[in-house]
Parts: C-alpha cells; structure tokens; sequence
C-alpha cells in the first residue's frame, strides 16, 4: 500500500515578511515614524549647528538694536543739553547787553547827563552812593538833583524807562522853585536816586559758569 503525502497550504496572512502581514494602517503609522526619526536625524546631524549660529546672530542682533536705542537716547539727551546750554548763553549774552561790566558803567552816567542836558535840566548834583552787591549783578545807586522845566523832568524819567541798560528811578522828592529859577523857566527843584546796575569780575564768572583756578602749589620745604 502506497503512502500519500498530502500537503498543507499556509494561510494568506502568514505569507511575506514581518511588514507585509501588518494591517494597511499599522503600515502607514510605521511609515510615518520612519520617515519623521530620519528627518529629524538628518536635521540634527546637517542643520544643528546652523540653527545654533542662526540664534546666536539673532541674540547678538537683539542685543546691538538694545544698545542703538539706548545710544539714541543718549544722542537725544545730549542734543537737548546742548541746545540748553545754548539757550542760557543767549540768556546770558541779553543780560550782558542789559547790565555793562563794571568799566563800561561810567558810558551809562554820561549816557544819563546827556539824557539831562538835552531836556534842559541843570544838574546840581550827581554822586554816586555805596554799592550793593547781589548774587549776579551790583546794583550802584547815584544820588541826583537837577532843577527845570516840569514837562522836561517827566520827559527825563520816560526816556530813562527805554533805556537799553537796566537802572531804575526811587525816591522822587519834587518841589516847586524859588522865584529867581521860576522867571528863568526852571520851575522845579527834584532829588532822586537812579540805581544802575553792573557786572563785577566775580558777578561775570558766576554767569559763564568759569570755574575758579586752583589754588598754587606750596613749594616743598
């Protein structure tokens, strides 16, 4: 009796390699993860140091942006000082121009006698009293007495307050004049002060800001 040998078919899915016998989907999901660990292998390995330069840049980027604000802000502050500064030396300069120094004040007495003489004043007294000085000017007051017209006196005072220097006029005493002055058109007497106003050398250094030069050095023993 003869022997038969039947063979036996493997079923479908136990065909083919590990891979194959996965369900489509668990393919597509094995797939995806290959394909997302290779990318981010070739990433890590080509474009690593790249990216780290690129931030780097990017910092020190940040950083120089931060130091040009705060270099404009300082430009901006210095701009706004200078023009300060500007401002007060014209400030200055006009008070300059308002109060003479101290050799210049003799120009404003004679500039006020000649103020006198063209109203026809006849000046009787013309004295200089003690000086006061303030922190940035000298104020210098002069004692006056003239005698004439009183239309001429009051045209006095008034050109006095358009003077181009700073003075003013106190202590106004006016009276009427004797009978020999009143038939010569002179018909009042006045004494008053005019005070007029100066730089000294130490004034002048306060308003320029000029610093005071260091003492000499004692000399060594």
């Amino acid at each position: 009796m003869a022997a038969s040998i039947t063979s036996v078919a493997k079923p479908a899915d136990e065909t083919g390699n590990f891979f194959s016998r996965l369900a489509w989907y668990w393919q597509m999901a094995l797939f995806l993860f290959l394909s997302i660990l290779l990318i981010w292998a070739v990433d890590a390995m080509l474009f690593s140091d790249k990216r780290d330069e690129t931030r780097k840049t990017r910092e020190q980027i940040e950083t120089l942006k931060r130091s040009n604000s705060n270099g404009n802000i300082i430009k901006q502050n210095l701009a706004a000082t200078e023009q300060a500064l500007k401002e007060k030396q014209l400030e200055i300069e006009k008070l300059r121009d308002l109060l003479p120094d101290q050799i210049e004040i003799s120009r404003v007495y004679d500039s006020i006698k000649d103020y006198m003489r063209e109203e026809k004043l006849d000046l009787g007294k013309f004295a200089e009293a003690t000086s006061a000085p303030a922190e940035y000017y000298t104020a210098q007051p002069i004692d006056v007495e003239v005698t004439g017209p009183y239309d001429n006196l009051g045209r006095f005072f008034s050109r006095l307050g358009f003077y181009s220097r700073i003075v003013s006029v106190t202590d106004v005493d006016i009276k009427r004049a004797d009978e020999k002055s009143q038939m010569l058109g002179r018909t009042i007497n006045a004494s008053f002060k005019i005070t007029a106003y100066y730089i000294s050398p130490d004034n002048l250094d306060k308003l320029t800001m000029k610093k005071p030069g260091a003492p000499p050095a004692k000399a060594a023993k």
